[in-house]
């Protein structure tokens, strides 16, 4: 190999090296990226969770309400 030819194998594989050293910090940035989207995700579907259970325990509390008046009433009028 003449000095030339090895000069421009070193340049290209400095390229190479650059090239692939800048995908690295790109898919590390990426990464992380995705890991805080899926925190985001994890969070909003707690949020979500505690808010369902919340109308559910609010709901059994409008049944349970429900049917003491509906027994409040029976007892005022029992004829119906």
């Amino acid at each position: 190999m003449t000095d030339d030819e090895i000069k421009n194998l070193i340049a290209s594989n400095a390229k190479a090296i650059k090239a692939l050293t800048h995908n690295v910090s790109e898919l590390e940035r990426d990464r992380k990226g995705i890991y805080a989207l899926l925190g985001r995700i994890a969070r909003a579907q707690a949020d979500f969770y505690a808010t369902q259970a919340d109308f559910y325990e609010r709901f059994d509390r409008l049944e349970e309400r429900q049917a003491r008046m509906t027994e409040i009433l029976n007892r005022l009028d029992p004829h119906d």
